[in-house]
């Protein structure tokens, strides 16, 4: 489990969140585990007490202000459990975004788009990748990413080419996917700037 500002701060991830940095590090502090769990440094002694109190770690306190925890054998098993309960969860979430994306790619077939391209080779163009390729009922073919980073051109992701924009025109397709949020607008005045027909321009989320 990693830091996630999606889920919510609950209890339980607090639990795990300290077990899991007191298991990778035995000599971490009370500072270090509030700004990773994002909370009061006051409040972190007490979230301590009570992992300790459950018999989940132990400290060994080498001067006053020098502490060393220690995950015990129950804490461990604790933090299983914890681990297995977070993804359930997870996976409940991912289930559901999924059918969201899937219904969005079916209603960019049905109004003819087969063979696209992604614009932004990001967070958003993976996902839809990842979607595309495990999902075999979906018969849309991505043909290329398009990104004007050129550090990221000639690289692939997901298995897929990323070029430039003026590659666009070389590759065969019938449409352009707009795979950002924060630069769909620039994405898509530019294309229109580069003289390509807006009608074939199609917004994550906004067909």
């Amino acid at each position: 489990m990693t830091d996630n500002g999606f889920f919510k701060l609950t209890p339980l991830y607090k639990e795990f969140m300290l077990l899991d940095m007191i298991e990778k590090n035995s000599n971490i502090t009370q500072r270090d585990m509030s700004n990773t769990l994002g909370v009061a440094l006051s409040m972190i002694n007490s979230y301590v007490d009570e992992i300790e109190t459950k018999g989940f770690i132990n400290r060994k306190y080498k001067t006053v202000k020098n502490v060393e925890y220690y995950i015990t054998p129950k804490g461990i098993e604790r933090k299983k459990l914890l681990n297995i309960s977070y993804l359930n969860a997870s996976q409940k979430v991912f289930n559901s975004a999924k059918e969201n994306i899937v219904m969005f790619l079916n209603q960019i077939i049905d109004k003819g788009f087969k063979n696209i391209l992604l614009y932004g080779a990001g967070e958003v163009a993976e996902i839809l990748l990842n979607v595309i390729y495990t999902d075999h009922e979906i018969p849309l073919r991505v043909m290329g990413i398009v990104d004007d980073d050129i550090n990221k051109q000639g690289k692939y992701l997901v298995n897929t080419k990323i070029v430039g924009s003026e590659d666009i025109k070389n590759i065969k397709h019938d449409g352009i996917l707009i795979a950002s949020y924060t630069n769909s607008k620039e994405i898509y005045e530019k294309l229109i700037r580069i003289g390509y027909n807006k009608s074939k321009v199609l917004r994550f989320f906004s067909i």
